[in-house]
Protein backbone atom coordinates (compact mmCIF):
# COMPACT_ATOMS: atom_id res chain seq x y z
CA UNK A 1 0.00 0.00 0.00
CA UNK A 2 1.31 3.42 -0.92
CA UNK A 3 -0.60 6.34 0.56
CA UNK A 4 1.74 8.84 -1.01
CA UNK A 5 0.26 10.46 -4.10
CA UNK A 6 3.06 12.14 -6.04
CA UNK A 7 2.05 13.27 -9.51
CA UNK A 8 4.93 14.33 -11.70
CA UNK A 9 5.36 16.64 -14.68
CA UNK A 10 7.62 16.15 -17.66
CA UNK A 11 11.22 17.17 -17.06
CA UNK A 12 13.97 18.46 -19.25
CA UNK A 13 17.64 18.90 -18.51
CA UNK A 14 18.57 22.11 -16.65
CA UNK A 15 20.95 24.33 -18.55
CA UNK A 16 23.11 27.11 -17.11
CA UNK A 17 23.08 30.25 -19.26
CA UNK A 18 26.36 31.79 -20.31
CA UNK A 19 27.48 34.29 -17.65
CA UNK A 20 27.84 37.08 -20.17
CA UNK A 21 24.18 36.82 -21.07
CA UNK A 22 22.96 37.31 -17.50
CA UNK A 23 22.02 40.85 -16.39
CA UNK A 24 23.99 42.14 -13.41
CA UNK A 25 20.97 43.97 -11.99
CA UNK A 26 17.96 41.63 -12.04
CA UNK A 27 14.61 43.34 -12.31
CA UNK A 28 11.24 42.06 -11.18
CA UNK A 29 8.78 41.40 -14.03
CA UNK A 30 5.03 41.62 -13.48
CA UNK A 31 3.87 39.18 -10.81
CA UNK A 32 2.02 36.24 -12.28
CA UNK A 33 0.34 33.39 -10.48
CA UNK A 34 1.70 29.94 -11.05
CA UNK A 35 -0.51 28.03 -13.41
CA UNK A 36 -2.17 24.90 -12.05
CA UNK A 37 -0.04 21.96 -13.06
CA UNK A 38 -1.40 19.40 -15.46
CA UNK A 39 -1.26 15.72 -14.63
CA UNK A 40 0.84 13.99 -17.24
CA UNK A 41 1.10 10.41 -18.33
CA UNK A 42 2.47 8.25 -15.47
CA UNK A 43 5.16 6.81 -17.76
CA UNK A 44 7.06 10.10 -17.46
CA UNK A 45 10.14 9.91 -15.24
CA UNK A 46 10.09 11.19 -11.64
CA UNK A 47 11.32 14.71 -10.83
CA UNK A 48 15.03 15.32 -10.48
CA UNK A 49 15.50 17.18 -7.23
CA UNK A 50 18.63 19.22 -6.62
CA UNK A 51 20.52 19.10 -3.36
CA UNK A 52 20.31 21.97 -0.90
CA UNK A 53 24.08 22.17 -1.26
CA UNK A 54 23.48 23.69 -4.69
CA UNK A 55 21.30 26.39 -3.16
CA UNK A 56 23.55 27.52 -0.31
CA UNK A 57 26.06 29.42 -2.45
CA UNK A 58 23.51 32.12 -3.22
CA UNK A 59 21.00 31.58 -0.39
CA UNK A 60 23.34 31.10 2.56
CA UNK A 61 20.97 32.59 5.16
CA UNK A 62 18.04 30.44 4.10
CA UNK A 63 20.28 27.39 3.87
CA UNK A 64 21.60 27.83 7.42
CA UNK A 65 18.08 28.22 8.80
CA UNK A 66 16.80 25.20 6.90
CA UNK A 67 19.86 23.17 7.97
CA UNK A 68 18.82 23.64 11.61
CA UNK A 69 15.16 22.85 10.95
CA UNK A 70 13.09 19.72 11.43
CA UNK A 71 12.57 19.68 7.67
CA UNK A 72 16.28 18.88 7.37
CA UNK A 73 16.03 16.38 10.24
CA UNK A 74 12.98 14.56 8.89
CA UNK A 75 14.76 11.77 7.01
CA UNK A 76 17.52 11.09 9.57
CA UNK A 77 15.28 10.85 12.63
CA UNK A 78 15.92 7.60 14.53
CA UNK A 79 12.28 7.66 15.64
CA UNK A 80 11.21 7.64 11.98
CA UNK A 81 13.46 4.67 11.22
CA UNK A 82 12.17 2.70 14.21
CA UNK A 83 8.51 3.60 13.62
CA UNK A 84 8.70 2.76 9.91
CA UNK A 85 10.39 -0.56 10.72
CA UNK A 86 7.62 -1.42 13.19
CA UNK A 87 4.82 -0.60 10.76
CA UNK A 88 6.53 -2.63 8.02
CA UNK A 89 6.81 -5.63 10.31
CA UNK A 90 3.23 -5.29 11.54
CA UNK A 91 1.77 -4.95 8.04
CA UNK A 92 4.13 -7.28 6.18
CA UNK A 93 5.18 -4.29 4.08
CA UNK A 94 1.64 -3.18 3.34
CA UNK A 95 2.26 0.27 4.79
CA UNK A 96 4.52 1.03 1.81
CA UNK A 97 5.92 4.57 1.82
CA UNK A 98 3.19 5.98 4.04
CA UNK A 99 5.72 7.11 6.68
CA UNK A 100 8.77 7.82 4.55
CA UNK A 101 6.79 9.62 1.86
CA UNK A 102 6.36 12.62 4.16
CA UNK A 103 9.78 12.43 5.80
CA UNK A 104 11.72 11.79 2.60
CA UNK A 105 9.70 12.87 -0.43
CA UNK A 106 12.88 12.96 -2.53
CA UNK A 107 13.75 9.37 -1.65
CA UNK A 108 10.21 8.26 -2.38
CA UNK A 109 10.33 9.97 -5.78
CA UNK A 110 13.67 8.26 -6.44
CA UNK A 111 12.06 4.89 -5.76
CA UNK A 112 13.33 4.18 -2.25
CA UNK A 113 10.99 1.70 -0.53
CA UNK A 114 9.31 2.59 2.74
CA UNK A 115 11.65 0.27 4.64
CA UNK A 116 14.68 2.42 3.72
CA UNK A 117 16.58 3.71 6.75
CA UNK A 118 18.85 6.74 7.11
CA UNK A 119 21.92 4.55 6.61
CA UNK A 120 20.59 3.46 3.21
CA UNK A 121 19.30 6.74 1.79
CA UNK A 122 20.83 8.69 -1.07
CA UNK A 123 22.53 11.97 -0.20
CA UNK A 124 19.61 14.09 -1.42
CA UNK A 125 17.05 11.79 0.18
CA UNK A 126 18.81 12.33 3.52
CA UNK A 127 18.02 16.04 3.23
CA UNK A 128 14.39 15.27 4.08
CA UNK A 129 12.13 18.15 3.11
CA UNK A 130 14.84 19.89 1.14
CA UNK A 131 14.68 23.18 -0.79
CA UNK A 132 13.39 21.69 -4.02
CA UNK A 133 10.51 19.89 -2.30
CA UNK A 134 8.90 23.26 -1.59
CA UNK A 135 10.31 25.34 -4.42
CA UNK A 136 9.36 22.96 -7.23
CA UNK A 137 5.88 22.20 -5.85
CA UNK A 138 3.14 23.76 -7.98
CA UNK A 139 -0.08 22.07 -6.87
CA UNK A 140 -1.56 19.33 -4.73
CA UNK A 141 -3.92 16.45 -5.24
CA UNK A 142 -7.30 16.04 -3.55
CA UNK A 143 -8.03 15.44 -0.77
CA UNK A 144 -5.28 17.58 0.69
CA UNK A 145 -2.73 15.62 2.69
CA UNK A 146 -0.37 12.63 2.67
CA UNK A 147 2.24 14.61 0.69
CA UNK A 148 -0.04 14.76 -2.34
CA UNK A 149 2.17 17.34 -4.04
CA UNK A 150 2.66 17.94 -7.75
CA UNK A 151 6.21 18.91 -8.72
CA UNK A 152 7.68 20.67 -11.72
CA UNK A 153 11.45 20.35 -11.96
CA UNK A 154 11.69 21.05 -15.67
CA UNK A 155 12.93 24.20 -17.40
CA UNK A 156 15.24 25.14 -14.52
CA UNK A 157 12.49 27.07 -12.67
CA UNK A 158 12.17 27.62 -8.93
CA UNK A 159 8.88 28.82 -7.48
CA UNK A 160 8.59 31.29 -4.63
CA UNK A 161 6.70 34.35 -3.37
CA UNK A 162 8.41 36.63 -5.92
CA UNK A 163 9.37 36.55 -9.58
CA UNK A 164 12.56 37.95 -11.06
CA UNK A 165 14.73 37.77 -14.14
CA UNK A 166 16.90 34.77 -14.84
CA UNK A 167 20.08 34.55 -12.82
CA UNK A 168 23.14 32.42 -13.31
CA UNK A 169 21.58 29.43 -11.60
CA UNK A 170 17.83 29.30 -12.34
CA UNK A 171 14.71 31.20 -13.33
CA UNK A 172 12.24 32.39 -10.70
CA UNK A 173 8.48 32.27 -11.01
CA UNK A 174 5.97 33.68 -8.55
CA UNK A 175 3.73 31.09 -6.91
CA UNK A 176 0.72 32.01 -4.81
CA UNK A 177 0.48 28.31 -3.93
CA UNK A 178 3.54 28.55 -1.65
CA UNK A 179 1.84 31.32 0.32
CA UNK A 180 -1.31 29.33 1.07
CA UNK A 181 -2.12 27.15 4.05
CA UNK A 182 -3.17 24.27 1.82
CA UNK A 183 0.43 24.04 0.59
CA UNK A 184 1.49 23.22 4.17
CA UNK A 185 -1.56 21.00 4.54
CA UNK A 186 -0.24 18.80 1.76
CA UNK A 187 2.11 17.30 4.37
CA UNK A 188 0.54 18.30 7.68
CA UNK A 189 -2.65 16.31 7.19
CA UNK A 190 -2.18 12.55 7.48
CA UNK A 191 -4.99 10.06 7.08
CA UNK A 192 -6.28 6.71 5.92
CA UNK A 193 -3.78 4.38 7.54
CA UNK A 194 -5.09 2.28 9.10
CA UNK A 195 -8.40 3.92 8.15
CA UNK A 196 -7.96 6.66 10.78
CA UNK A 197 -6.85 10.26 10.74
CA UNK A 198 -3.41 10.48 12.33
CA UNK A 199 -2.80 14.21 11.95
CA UNK A 200 -5.46 16.88 11.41
CA UNK A 201 -3.54 20.14 11.58
CA UNK A 202 -4.82 21.41 8.25
CA UNK A 203 -8.40 20.34 9.03
CA UNK A 204 -8.15 22.19 12.35
CA UNK A 205 -6.93 25.27 10.49
CA UNK A 206 -9.63 25.07 7.81
CA UNK A 207 -12.50 24.66 10.28
CA UNK A 208 -11.22 27.27 12.72
CA UNK A 209 -11.20 31.08 12.76
CA UNK A 210 -7.79 31.49 11.08
CA UNK A 211 -8.96 31.60 7.43
CA UNK A 212 -11.48 34.34 8.21
CA UNK A 213 -8.78 36.25 10.08
CA UNK A 214 -6.51 35.99 7.04
CA UNK A 215 -3.92 34.03 9.06
CA UNK A 216 -1.74 31.40 7.39
CA UNK A 217 0.73 28.78 8.56
CA UNK A 218 3.57 30.75 6.97
CA UNK A 219 2.61 33.87 8.92
CA UNK A 220 3.23 32.26 12.32
CA UNK A 221 5.88 29.67 11.48
CA UNK A 222 8.14 31.63 9.12
CA UNK A 223 8.45 34.89 11.04
CA UNK A 224 11.14 36.03 13.51
CA UNK A 225 8.88 35.35 16.54
CA UNK A 226 7.56 31.76 16.47
CA UNK A 227 3.83 31.34 16.91
CA UNK A 228 2.65 34.86 16.07
CA UNK A 229 2.67 37.20 13.11
CA UNK A 230 5.63 39.53 13.67
CA UNK A 231 7.50 42.27 11.85
CA UNK A 232 9.95 41.02 9.24
CA UNK A 233 13.03 42.85 8.12
CA UNK A 234 13.91 43.37 4.47
CA UNK A 235 17.00 42.43 2.54
CA UNK A 236 18.13 40.64 -0.62
CA UNK A 237 16.95 37.06 -0.98
CA UNK A 238 20.20 36.02 -2.66
CA UNK A 239 23.83 37.08 -2.68
CA UNK A 240 26.16 36.47 -5.59
CA UNK A 241 29.21 38.40 -6.71
CA UNK A 242 28.43 40.67 -9.65
CA UNK A 243 24.68 40.74 -9.02
CA UNK A 244 22.43 43.20 -7.24
CA UNK A 245 19.16 41.83 -5.84
CA UNK A 246 16.23 43.90 -4.59
CA UNK A 247 15.30 44.05 -0.92
CA UNK A 248 12.44 41.75 0.01
CA UNK A 249 10.70 40.62 3.16
CA UNK A 250 12.93 38.14 4.98
CA UNK A 251 11.27 34.92 6.15
CA UNK A 252 12.64 32.26 8.45
CA UNK A 253 13.28 28.79 7.05
CA UNK A 254 13.53 27.18 10.50
CA UNK A 255 9.77 26.46 10.45
CA UNK A 256 9.77 26.27 14.25
CA UNK A 257 7.42 23.65 15.69
CA UNK A 258 7.45 21.55 18.88
CA UNK A 259 10.05 19.01 17.71
CA UNK A 260 13.83 18.95 17.98
CA UNK A 261 16.73 16.61 17.24
CA UNK A 262 17.46 13.55 19.36
CA UNK A 263 20.88 13.24 17.71
CA UNK A 264 23.91 14.94 19.26
CA UNK A 265 25.53 15.75 15.91
CA UNK A 266 22.59 17.49 14.26
CA UNK A 267 22.66 19.87 12.44
CA UNK A 268 26.45 19.78 12.06
CA UNK A 269 27.80 16.22 11.74
CA UNK A 270 31.28 16.01 13.20
CA UNK A 271 30.91 19.20 15.25
CA UNK A 272 29.22 18.39 18.55
CA UNK A 273 29.87 21.82 20.07
CA UNK A 274 28.28 23.76 17.20
CA UNK A 275 25.40 21.28 17.10
CA UNK A 276 24.76 21.73 20.82
CA UNK A 277 24.66 25.51 20.45
CA UNK A 278 22.24 25.28 17.52
CA UNK A 279 20.00 22.87 19.43
CA UNK A 280 19.84 25.20 22.43
CA UNK A 281 18.92 28.09 20.15
CA UNK A 282 16.10 26.02 18.68
CA UNK A 283 14.92 25.04 22.17
CA UNK A 284 14.65 28.72 23.06
CA UNK A 285 12.52 29.30 19.95
CA UNK A 286 10.31 26.32 20.81
CA UNK A 287 9.79 27.83 24.26
CA UNK A 288 8.58 31.08 22.64
CA UNK A 289 6.32 29.13 20.28
CA UNK A 290 4.71 27.23 23.14
CA UNK A 291 4.21 30.37 25.23
CA UNK A 292 2.46 31.96 22.25
CA UNK A 293 0.18 28.91 21.93
CA UNK A 294 -1.40 28.30 25.35
CA UNK A 295 -1.33 29.57 28.92
CA UNK A 296 -2.90 29.23 32.36
CA UNK A 297 -5.76 31.72 32.21
CA UNK A 298 -6.82 31.27 35.84
CA UNK A 299 -6.00 29.20 38.91
CA UNK A 300 -7.97 29.24 42.14
CA UNK A 301 -8.74 27.18 45.24
CA UNK A 302 -12.36 27.24 46.40
CA UNK A 303 -14.21 25.73 49.35
CA UNK A 304 -13.61 25.77 53.08
CA UNK A 305 -11.38 24.03 55.59
CA UNK A 306 -10.40 20.58 54.29
CA UNK A 307 -13.09 20.46 51.57
CA UNK A 308 -11.48 22.48 48.81
CA UNK A 309 -11.19 22.20 45.05
CA UNK A 310 -8.42 23.47 42.79
CA UNK A 311 -9.57 24.81 39.42
CA UNK A 312 -7.12 25.59 36.60
CA UNK A 313 -8.33 27.10 33.34
CA UNK A 314 -6.24 26.55 30.22
CA UNK A 315 -6.69 28.83 27.24
CA UNK A 316 -5.52 28.43 23.66
CA UNK A 317 -3.91 31.59 22.30
CA UNK A 318 -3.82 30.57 18.65
CA UNK A 319 -6.39 30.59 15.88
CA UNK A 320 -4.38 28.37 13.54
CA UNK A 321 -4.99 24.90 14.95
CA UNK A 322 -5.64 22.90 18.10
CA UNK A 323 -3.17 22.79 20.98
CA UNK A 324 -1.43 20.39 20.91
CA UNK A 325 -1.60 19.57 17.23
CA UNK A 326 0.18 17.25 14.79
CA UNK A 327 0.64 13.65 15.89
CA UNK A 328 -1.22 14.30 19.13
CA UNK A 329 -0.96 10.66 20.19
CA UNK A 330 2.64 11.53 21.05
CA UNK A 331 2.24 15.14 22.24
CA UNK A 332 1.92 15.50 25.99
CA UNK A 333 0.52 18.78 27.31
CA UNK A 334 -0.32 18.37 30.97
CA UNK A 335 -0.91 20.20 34.24
CA UNK A 336 1.42 19.41 37.12
CA UNK A 337 0.00 20.11 40.59
CA UNK A 338 1.84 19.93 43.90
CA UNK A 339 0.36 20.77 47.28
CA UNK A 340 2.93 21.19 50.03
CA UNK A 341 3.47 22.49 53.52
CA UNK A 342 7.05 23.47 54.26
CA UNK A 343 9.04 20.60 52.70
CA UNK A 344 6.28 18.01 52.91
CA UNK A 345 4.35 17.08 49.75
CA UNK A 346 0.69 16.57 50.63
CA UNK A 347 -0.71 15.92 47.14
CA UNK A 348 0.63 15.62 43.61
CA UNK A 349 -0.75 15.10 40.13
CA UNK A 350 1.06 15.31 36.82
CA UNK A 351 4.27 14.06 38.41
CA UNK A 352 6.49 11.39 36.81
CA UNK A 353 7.38 7.81 37.72
CA UNK A 354 11.00 6.70 38.07
CA UNK A 355 11.19 6.04 34.29
CA UNK A 356 10.03 9.55 33.43
CA UNK A 357 6.44 8.73 32.43
CA UNK A 358 3.22 10.21 33.72
CA UNK A 359 1.35 7.94 36.13
CA UNK A 360 -1.23 6.78 33.56
CA UNK A 361 -1.98 3.48 31.84
CA UNK A 362 1.31 3.67 29.92
CA UNK A 363 3.44 3.83 33.05
CA UNK A 364 5.23 0.52 33.48
CA UNK A 365 5.20 1.03 37.25
CA UNK A 366 1.43 1.65 37.29
CA UNK A 367 0.87 -1.44 35.15
CA UNK A 368 3.09 -3.47 37.48
CA UNK A 369 1.11 -2.29 40.49
CA UNK A 370 4.10 -0.66 42.21
CA UNK A 371 2.72 2.87 41.78
CA UNK A 372 -0.78 4.32 42.03
CA UNK A 373 -2.41 5.65 38.87
CA UNK A 374 -2.87 9.42 38.74
CA UNK A 375 -6.67 9.42 38.53
CA UNK A 376 -6.88 13.25 38.48
CA UNK A 377 -4.28 13.70 35.72
CA UNK A 378 -5.06 16.49 33.22
CA UNK A 379 -3.22 15.47 30.05
CA UNK A 380 -4.31 16.74 26.61
CA UNK A 381 -2.50 13.97 24.76
CA UNK A 382 -4.74 12.01 22.38
CA UNK A 383 -5.67 8.41 23.14
CA UNK A 384 -5.17 5.60 20.62
CA UNK A 385 -8.17 3.36 21.25
CA UNK A 386 -8.76 -0.17 20.06
CA UNK A 387 -12.42 -1.06 20.45
CA UNK A 388 -13.26 -4.77 20.35
CA UNK A 389 -16.55 -6.14 19.12
CA UNK A 390 -19.41 -4.16 17.68
CA UNK A 391 -23.01 -4.37 16.59
CA UNK A 392 -26.10 -2.27 17.08
CA UNK A 393 -27.45 -4.44 19.91
CA UNK A 394 -24.48 -3.76 22.21
CA UNK A 395 -25.14 -0.87 24.62
CA UNK A 396 -22.91 2.18 24.23
CA UNK A 397 -19.92 2.15 26.54
CA UNK A 398 -20.01 -1.60 27.10
CA UNK A 399 -17.38 -2.57 24.51
CA UNK A 400 -13.88 -3.48 25.71
CA UNK A 401 -11.49 -0.62 24.92
CA UNK A 402 -7.70 -0.76 24.98
CA UNK A 403 -5.47 2.33 24.98
CA UNK A 404 -2.64 1.35 22.61
CA UNK A 405 0.84 2.87 22.42
CA UNK A 406 0.82 3.43 18.66
CA UNK A 407 -2.00 4.78 16.50
CA UNK A 408 -1.30 2.05 13.94
CA UNK A 409 -2.52 -0.51 16.49
CA UNK A 410 -5.76 1.38 17.16
CA UNK A 411 -8.98 1.88 15.23
CA UNK A 412 -9.95 5.21 16.78
CA UNK A 413 -8.14 8.31 18.08
CA UNK A 414 -9.81 10.22 20.89
CA UNK A 415 -8.53 13.80 20.81
CA UNK A 416 -8.34 15.98 23.89
CA UNK A 417 -6.63 19.06 22.43
CA UNK A 418 -7.84 22.60 22.98
CA UNK A 419 -9.64 24.02 19.95
CA UNK A 420 -8.53 27.46 18.69
CA UNK A 421 -9.13 30.09 21.40
CA UNK A 422 -10.83 27.50 23.61
CA UNK A 423 -10.79 28.06 27.38
CA UNK A 424 -11.24 24.87 29.41
CA UNK A 425 -11.35 24.27 33.20
CA UNK A 426 -9.81 21.31 35.01
CA UNK A 427 -10.46 20.43 38.64
CA UNK A 428 -8.57 18.60 41.39
CA UNK A 429 -10.18 17.36 44.61
CA UNK A 430 -8.08 18.52 47.59
CA UNK A 431 -10.47 17.11 50.20
CA UNK A 432 -8.89 16.04 53.44
CA UNK A 433 -5.94 18.41 53.22
CA UNK A 434 -5.98 20.89 56.10
CA UNK A 435 -4.62 24.41 55.48
CA UNK A 436 -2.29 26.18 55.53
CA UNK A 437 -0.55 24.91 52.40
CA UNK A 438 0.87 26.07 49.09
CA UNK A 439 -0.39 24.98 45.66
CA UNK A 440 2.09 25.08 42.77
CA UNK A 441 0.70 24.62 39.27
CA UNK A 442 2.76 24.19 36.08
CA UNK A 443 1.70 23.71 32.46
CA UNK A 444 4.21 21.35 30.83
CA UNK A 445 4.83 20.07 27.30
CA UNK A 446 6.79 17.14 25.93
CA UNK A 447 6.79 16.17 22.25
CA UNK A 448 7.40 12.46 22.96
CA UNK A 449 6.79 10.35 26.06
CA UNK A 450 9.56 7.98 27.21
CA UNK A 451 7.35 4.89 26.89
CA UNK A 452 7.12 5.40 23.11
CA UNK A 453 10.90 5.40 22.78
CA UNK A 454 11.20 2.30 24.97
CA UNK A 455 8.58 0.48 22.90
CA UNK A 456 10.65 1.32 19.81
CA UNK A 457 13.79 0.02 21.57
CA UNK A 458 15.28 3.51 21.62
CA UNK A 459 15.91 3.53 25.36
CA UNK A 460 19.22 5.34 24.91
CA UNK A 461 17.37 8.42 23.60
CA UNK A 462 15.04 8.85 26.59
CA UNK A 463 17.48 11.16 28.37
CA UNK A 464 17.43 13.46 25.32
CA UNK A 465 13.75 14.29 25.84
CA UNK A 466 12.96 17.80 27.06
CA UNK A 467 10.09 19.02 29.21
CA UNK A 468 9.10 22.62 28.49
CA UNK A 469 7.32 24.50 31.28
CA UNK A 470 5.00 26.90 29.46
CA UNK A 471 3.36 28.65 32.39
CA UNK A 472 3.08 28.41 36.18
CA UNK A 473 1.05 29.74 39.09
CA UNK A 474 1.29 29.53 42.89
CA UNK A 475 -1.50 29.89 45.47
CA UNK A 476 -1.15 30.23 49.25
CA UNK A 477 -4.11 28.72 51.10
CA UNK A 478 -4.52 29.90 54.70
Amino acid sequence: MNALSLLFLTMTACSVPDESSVPTEPTDPPQEDTAVAEINDPVHPPPEFESAEVCKDCHSRQYKEWQQSMHAYAAISPVLDAMAAKTHRDTNGGVGTFCTGCHSPVGTAEGEPGSTTAAQRSATSLEGVTCDVCHTAVNHTEPIGNTGLVFQTSENVKFGPFASSATERHRNQKSDFLLQANFCGSCHEVFNYPAIRLEETFSEYSSGPAPEEGATCQGCHMGPVPGVVSHRTEGPSAKLDGYIYPDREQVSHRFVGPDYSLLDDFPYPGDLEASAIAQEELAEQIQVLLENSVHIAAARVEGSDSARTLTVELESLTSGHNVPTGFTSERQLWVEVQVSRDDEVLFSSGDLDSLGDLRDQHSWEVLAGTLHEDTQLANLQSLNLLRWGGGQDIPAGSLPVVDTVFPFDANYIYRRSLAPYERRPYEWNLFGIEPPYRVDVALNFRNLPPYVLRELQLDDLVDRLRIFTIDSESIEVE
